[in-house]
């Protein structure tokens, strides 16, 4: 605790009665990357009814959330690598990553917007271990400015490779 709040430029009597442990202070973190989720979640929803917009959004919008907000940034580092500390949380990024990119695929595969005959659990795996693997490279690079830009092209790369052609306009 006296290193955070020294490498914080604070002092342990400042800091002490507001949270009285690491932990106190990870969980706090933690609450705010979650919150940051959920709105950009929420921006998403009210942004476009089509699914694969949603998905390209929702990698955009976590991007813009990791490049500006280092709180976010230390959320995500503490759900991946310190998640054991926290077993009163169900810290699974990927499962929850999985769960949304399924919703919006399963949306999409159902309103004829994924080419026919594409796999859509391994559509699933792909785009959020793609995902994850671009944002361990922009923490690897501490590339955190173009993390709205990698993230987004990441799953447009992807998505145009399954996406149903452009139906033909009928004649009147």
């Amino acid at each position: 605790m006296a290193q955070i709040v020294d490498d914080a430029g604070l002092s342990l009597e400042q800091v002490a009665p507001l949270y009285s442990s690491v932990h106190t202070i990870a969980s706090a973190i933690l609450d705010h990357e979650r919150g940051s989720m959920h709105a950009a979640q929420e921006r998403v929803f009210e942004a476009t009814d089509d699914p694969l917009e949603r998905l390209t959004l929702a990698f955009r919008f976590v991007g813009e959330n990791l490049a500006t907000d280092m709180l976010v940034r230390a959320g995500v580092r503490i759900a991946y690598e310190s998640r054991d500390l926290f077993p009163e949380r169900r810290l699974d990024p990927f499962r929850t990553w999985e769960k949304f990119v399924t919703t919006q695929l399963v949306a999409a595969e159902s309103k004829g917007l994924l080419r026919a005959g594409v796999d859509v659990a391994g559509l699933v795996w792909i785009i959020v271990a793609a995902g994850m693997g671009t944002k361990d490279l922009l923490a690897f690079h501490d590339t955190w400015d173009e993390a709205s830009i990698r993230l987004e092209a990441t799953v447009a790369a992807v998505l145009d490779l399954v996406r149903a052609p452009p139906q033909p306009e009928a004649m009147p």
